[in-house]
């Protein structure tokens, strides 16, 4: 088995929207707790107190990812890293300022850091991955002196490509839902504090199908582009739509939507469209089936559209619709989608996590590796033993 060796440096996190080739060679840009286990613990027992570590001090690990998981050749990859180090919570800071990544030659890479808990040494972040393909790679997570760590970045993390990244990670103290790319921040109606859920990465938000919770943001992908929409959605049983995200005019060709069930005489699973041009696959019901990732990816102008789950391409896919999209107007929405014009009961009754929109076509291998990486990160990657820092 070839394995790629994934070296971390701890710091923290943070796109703008341009229309480049994407990164995995399909058509994209190059460039708390949850209930994912997160479960890799650094080797070594750490001793000493982050709080007294001076410069010179730096330690690191090498992060070894599994080439086997990887399904092809991807450039400008962002990694989840969720693991539980005991050397990281002896030596590292408290605040976490002194914990950043690098690559195997050394340089910093950009990195987001969604968690950080000292006392356990508990490490969730986002981390950009350089160049990735089967035969593996080494990133490092380094640590210990303040002085050497680069701050984070998340819209560096995600790269132009992506017009909005929702972590979902949100307190719901107010109304604002963070968005990494930098684009389109999100704002919450009728929820609240007990809305927050352990979600697939971190937290995620819980709505009850009422139609009374939803997310709004503006839309920023319009007319033929091609896109690729994420979500990890935790689907209860319903019987009526139930949306995840909706953006766009209601008219024909002119939104797009993704549905964790379609209801309203439009089907028994889950169903995305362009409105009055839509797609219901058949026996794709995930009521019930817990954690579940799903991806539609349009080819905007050849009329093809494609549907993951939980990695794979399903049954019946690629799908021609009628006509391309010609999506227009500025409204978007998580967890509803406007009633009335979209059916009479729309309100998503189940959880999200980790809702992205891309403006390109990401392809089978990026998909792929992104579900072995985000639902079992300690089968991705292996955490090697605490080393001094160059």
């Amino acid at each position: 088995m070839t394995r790629w060796t994934l070296v971390l440096a701890l710091a923290g996190a943070c796109g703008f929207h341009a229309g480049n080739a994407p990164s995995d060679g399909s058509a994209g840009d190059g460039g708390s707790t949850g209930s994912d286990a997160g479960s890799d613990t650094g080797s070594g027992s750490g001793s000493g107190s982050g709080s007294n570590m001076l410069p010179g001090t730096a330690r690191r690990k090498p992060i070894v990812i599994q080439g086997s998981k990887v399904a092809g050749s991807l450039t400008g990859f962002q990694m989840w890293v969720s693991l539980t180090d005991t050397d990281l919570a002896a030596r590292a800071q408290a605040s976490g300022s002194d914990i950043f990544f690098t690559n195997d030659s050394g340089s910093a890479i950009n990195y987001e850091i969604e968690s950080w808990a000292h006392t356990t040494g508990d490490l969730r972040a986002w981390v950009r991955v350089g160049a990735l393909d089967p035969t593996g790679a080494t990133i490092y997570v380094e640590y210990g002196d303040v002085t050497k760590a680069t701050p984070p970045d998340p819209t560096g993390v995600f790269g132009s490509n992506y017009l909005a990244v929702w972590h979902l990670d949100d307190a719901l103290s107010n109304t604002t839902i963070a968005d990494a790319s930098g684009n389109s921040p999100g704002t919450a109606t009728g929820l609240a504090p007990s809305d927050v859920v352990a979600g697939q990465l971190g937290n995620g938000i819980a709505f009850d199908g009422t139609g009374t919770q939803m997310i709004q943001f503006t839309n920023l992908l319009a007319g033929t582009e091609n896109a690729t929409f994420s979500a990890w959605v935790k689907q209860n049983t319903t019987n009526h739509t139930s949306a995840i995200v909706v953006v766009g005019t209601p008219a024909e060709d002119n939104a797009r939507f993704l549905y964790g069930y379609a209801g309203n005489g439009s089907g028994s699973g889950f169903g995305v469209g362009q409105y009055m041009d839509d797609w219901y696959p058949a026996g794709e019901d995930i009521e019930n089936a817990g954690w579940t990732m799903l991806v539609w990816t349009s080819e905007g102008t050849n009329k093809k559209n494609h549907l993951y789950k939980n990695g794979a391409e399903i049954p019946g896919s690629y799908q021609m619709l009628s006509s391309a999209p010609e999506t227009t107007g500025t409204a978007g929405y998580l967890g509803f989608a406007p009633e009335n014009q979209y059916g009479t009961s729309t309100g998503l009754n189940g959880a999200i996590d980790e809702v992205r929109i891309e403006d390109v076509e990401r392809g089978s291998a990026w998909i792929s590796t992104e579900y072995a990486n985000q639902s079992s990160p300690s089968t991705f990657y292996t955490v090697g033993a605490e080393e001094d820092a160059p």
